[in-house]
């Protein structure tokens, strides 16, 4: 039995290697052509989906302005926007994920991990890790647009802080969830579209909860990203929604498995 005193060794033996290989993965995803794929497709995306909230606005705003009126620029472009992120982010996700488990086991990280005492939980974090790095750097380059806004008066900084509470915590479910779905799946290719099905589905049953009976529409909005984040881009902080994904997070931790080539 592992006593007191042994146990903060251990967790730092752990550290160390988890570290130790977030570091490397990291630098191997963004020197490769995942990492330039995944910021070109994120990029291209939110280039896209920012002019067309902004030209929506414009459009919208100068309809209510004939009606004597005026479109709320928070709402159509603030809020909304930061809402786009999420499934921005879900969209990318797959390609910071599809190669964690093949690559490790070319370069012989998971033999040389499995000949340490903690090789298993050091690969695991590590890995989540690097994926989670990889993800939260997408992220705030999606925010970069709606800092601007903000510069111009547009929306508002608590908006902004609870919004990147949410992005952190769909950042965390989507790394976990494409890591214990690439311990199962040998193949990156198929890592990466099985991964989008599940994020997808998980996203897509908000949208269809409007249509079912309440009792499974109450069970789809619970599960569904979407409407979650939807809170946190209002500014609600819901503990409940922190709680779903830290739960999904871990639960996908625990279901993955290191795949040996």
């Amino acid at each position: 039995m592992t006593g007191p005193r042994g146990r903060g060794p251990r967790a730092l033996a752990v550290a160390r290697q988890a570290l130790t290989l977030a570091r490397y993965e990291f630098a191997s995803f963004w020197g490769g052509t995942g990492g330039a794929l995944a910021l070109l497709v994120f990029l291209g995306l939110e280039g896209l989906l920012f002019y067309n909230s902004v030209a929506s606005y414009a459009l919208a705003n100068l309809g209510a302005m004939a009606r004597g009126g005026a479109v709320d620029a928070t709402l159509a472009m603030f809020s909304s926007g930061l809402a786009d992120q999420g499934l921005l982010l879900a969209l990318v996700s797959p390609l910071a994920t599809m190669r964690a488990f093949s690559v490790s086991a070319q370069g012989g990280h998971l033999d040389l991990l499995a000949s340490w005492p903690l090789g298993r939980t050091a690969l695991i974090l590590g890995l989540f890790l690097s994926a989670s790095a990889s993800l939260a750097l997408l992220a705030l380059l999606g925010l970069a647009p709606f800092v601007l806004l903000l510069s111009m008066g547009v929306g508002s900084l608590r908006l902004l802080a609870s919004s990147a509470i949410g992005l952190a915590c769909l950042v965390s479910s989507f790394a976990a969830l494409g890591l214990a779905v690439g311990s199962f799946v040998r193949r990156p290719m198929a890592t990466a579209l099985v991964s989008l099905g599940l994020i997808g589905f998980m996203w897509a049953m908000g949208w269809a909860a409007p249509y079912l009976p309440s009792p499974a529409a109450a069970l789809l909005q619970g599960l569904a990203f979407g409407p979650r984040l939807g809170h946190f881009t209002i500014g609600l902080v819901d503990l409940n929604d922190v709680l779903f994904f830290s739960v999904l997070t871990l639960g996908a931790l625990f279901l993955a498995q290191p795949v040996r080539s």
